[in-house]
């Protein structure tokens, strides 16, 4: 049971919508409230293990208890066993029957009927070209729902009393999850955030390399303050800047990039997460970071 905890890749780079597992030990015949209000049931190879009485309470207790919005069941299709080499009788020892198509889209259909839903039938394993018309290994059923359940109707049925054991209980890691969002955007919004702090900074040494190459060629004074006049702040500026030996990185300019914009959405869930793990500026619209000019290359 414990492959479905979480892997460490789900705690590091976690999901959007939110997943939660529980799983159960009880009896398909048995009602539990722990089944109800599921748009999704399926049984996969599960209908040929029970006996005749325990089909029909499984029948009750899925479409006239469960009612989820969509059901699918898939079965053996005994007319495919032909193909299987040397096999004689059922292909498994506990299975109680094996239908062939007829016999199981008459069961399916009865079911919609008497349940108000719609079925359509598939199948999984194709068989050989010369021999396709014994149909797929697997027959499936896929049966919908036609009708809304009423609050009042799943009220009653959550009065049931439980039946189910639960032995498992997993919740996945989810941006639905405060921790796990302010953790994600942390990791994206600095992680750019100081590969544009570097950026700027290489950019503008170079220019810097470039202006005083072209000073001494001209004019052999020395320019003592260029450096710190070459890049000032635009109040409306997204691009990074320099001021008082701090480079600037706009929030506005880490909002636009796409991941970072997924995540947070607005400038201001962005401001709030970062505003205890990094240094904003006084009108908290960007992340300064304090660089020495000397000795930072």
């Amino acid at each position: 049971m414990y492959s479905l905890n979480p892997l460490t890749a789900h705690y590091l780079e976690p999901k959007k919508n939110p997943l939660t597992i529980k799983l159960y030990h009880g009896s398909v015949t048995q009602k539990d409230p722990a089944l109800l209000g599921f748009d999704l049931i399926t049984c996969i190879e599960l209908i040929e293990h029970l006996k005749a009485d325990d089909l029909l309470d499984f029948q009750k207790v899925l479409f006239g208890f469960m009612t989820p919005l969509c059901v699918i069941i898939s079965t053996p299709n005994v007319e495919f066993n032909i193909l299987f080499p040397n096999r004689t009788g059922f292909r498994h020892p506990d299975h109680k029957f094996e239908w062939n198509r007829k016999e199981f889209q008459s069961w399916a259909m009865e079911i919609a009927e008497c349940y108000n839903y719609t079925v359509e039938f598939t199948g999984v394993g194709t068989p050989p070209k010369d021999a396709i018309n014994v149909g797929f290994c697997s027959q499936i059923a896929v049966f919908n729902r036609n009708y809304k359940e009423s609050e009042e109707s799943l009220k009653s049925k959550m009065e049931c009393k439980s039946a189910y054991k639960t032995v498992h209980h997993v919740v996945y890691p989810s941006l639905q999850d405060e921790k796990y969002l302010k953790l994600a955007v942390l990791k994206v919004a600095l992680l750019n955030a100081s590969y544009i702090k570097e950026d700027f900074l290489q950019k503008w040494l170079n220019k810097e390399d470039d202006s005083d190459t072209d000073l001494m060629e001209t004019r052999p004074e020395p320019c003592v303050n260029q450096k710190q006049t070459l890049h000032t702040k635009n109040e409306e500026t997204t691009e990074p800047f320099l001021q008082d030996n701090a480079v600037y990185i706009p929030l506005q300019k880490l909002l636009s990039i796409p991941k970072v914009k997924e995540l947070c959405g607005n400038i201001d869930i962005l401001r709030n997460i970062l505003n205890r793990e990094a240094t904003l500026s006084s009108d908290g619209t960007a992340i300064v970071y304090a660089v020495d000019l000397e000795n930072h290359f």
